[in-house]
């Protein structure tokens, strides 16, 4: 994707033909809604922020809640979901054009060195 925009250049093109850097754009938020699934395991709570930003209304995976459970291991806090409103599917994205985004925000907190050398410590 990062090819394809900079070879379309729709900050360029846009000048000229608004139909075609708007397909440009399109076709990036495409791939930035499916890729939001994939990594949804991983980064979960950044995900879900992402698919509001795209428009969705119902939850990703469902309403998002952190528990605590017990085993063998020890006490251990997991995430959870009540997926009963999930809308988020295993499937490629279902963005539909002309619709309205969300105003977007940062998805990610940026890390002071001190956050990280502390972390990083703690961690042995």
């Amino acid at each position: 994707m990062n090819r394809y925009l900079d070879k379309a250049a729709p900050w360029f093109e846009i000048k000229s033909d608004k139909e075609a850097a708007g397909k440009t754009i399109y076709a990036a938020l495409r791939a930035i809604d499916s890729l939001k699934v994939l990594f949804a395991p991983f980064i979960p709570f950044s995900s879900e922020k992402l698919h509001t930003y795209l428009g969705y209304t119902e939850p990703l995976f469902g309403e998002q809640y952190v528990d605590t459970v017990v085993d063998n291991l020890g006490e251990h806090r997991v995430l959870r979901y009540r997926t009963g409103s999930a809308s988020g599917r295993w499937e490629p994205s279902r963005l539909a054009g002309g619709e309205v985004l969300q105003q977007p925000g940062p998805l990610f907190k940026k890390l002071e060195p001190s956050v990280a050398a502390e972390e990083r410590s703690r961690m042995g």
